[in-house]
């Protein structure tokens, strides 16, 4: 009988957090599967591919356009919500996407763990590299290097919408504000930027409404629980198999000839894996 994968937090050996990021690493050149993403989660680092910066560079280049031009752009040049019929100066485009930070970043209740906001950050990013967000690559970078270097910001667990929270904690700490956590050891935003070598951004145009918007929270938080199910499924049919073999039944209701008159998929998965682990 196979073993199935070992439960949350369970680390053989020695080995760090730290090294297992740099053991196993996953390049994004492609859409992020639910896999990929809850094993950037639990530990492995990410790097994009030539491509998916390309993508972001010229997503980039056309808000720079619009800017340039001073074409009308929701969250560009415009104030949000119901402030989007106002015009914002070229001047006072930082401080709107720095507003929108602020604005937003009011999450109550305990902090998320680590894997949850590992994965909000890895959702954000694939999010990024599809190359319609129009963040600048350098704030990509810095989002990576923090996520990477696993130095990770402190986002309280309860939003208003939902994402919009979360999000904006992240972005705090790009900033140079916020709170981040590396380990034990609480920092702030300009320490922790610090610690990696790295100054506090000043965010350009739409960079603000970027960092908020999308579904990564959501995307993060499902992709982890759907690995811990599957986790848990593993779990249960080992558990099942090890009932089996204790008491002697009989396996004959999981050979195919039976398994085959059944009409669910997950039905004739866990039998087929329970008679080959029983054979």
């Amino acid at each position: 009988m196979q073993d199935p994968a070992a439960p949350d937090g369970f680390l053989s050996g020695d080995v760090t957090a730290e090294a297992l990021v740099q053991a196993n690493r996953i390049i994004l050149d492609r859409v992020l599967g639910w896999r990929d993403l809850a094993s950037i989660a639990e530990g492995a680092g990410l790097e994009l591919s030539p491509a998916a910066w390309a993508r972001i560079e010229a997503a980039r280049r056309v808000v720079d356009a619009l800017v340039d031009r001073g074409i009308r752009g929701y969250g560009i040049n415009t104030g949000v919500g119901a402030l989007c019929d106002v015009i914002i100066d070229r001047s006072a485009q930082q401080s709107l996407s720095r507003n929108i930070l602020f604005s937003h970043a009011c999450g109550v209740g305990e902090p998320l763990g680590e894997a949850e906001t590992r994965a909000i950050m890895a959702a954000q990013i694939a999010n990024f590299a599809h190359g319609h967000s129009g963040v600048r690559p350098q704030t990509v970078e810095v989002l990576l290097a923090l996520l990477n270097a696993n130095i990770l910001p402190v986002i309280p667990s309860r939003g208003s919408v939902g994402y919009l929270t979360h999000a904006a904690q992240i972005g705090l700490v790009l900033i140079g504000h916020g709170t981040a956590r590396h380990g034990t050891e609480l920092l702030t935003g300009r320490e922790a930027l610090a610690r990696i070598g790295l100054e506090p951004l000043v965010l350009e145009a739409k960079e603000g409404l970027s960092l908020v918007n999308g579904t990564p929270c959501a995307t993060g938080l499902a992709c982890l629980a759907l690995s811990r199910m599957d986790r848990a499924m593993d779990w249960a049919d080992a558990a099942a198999t090890l009932a089996y073999e204790n008491l002697g039944a009989q396996a004959g209701a999981f050979a195919p000839a039976p398994l085959a008159l059944r009409t669910s998929p997950g039905l004739q998965t866990v039998g087929a894996r329970l008679d080959a682990w029983l054979a």
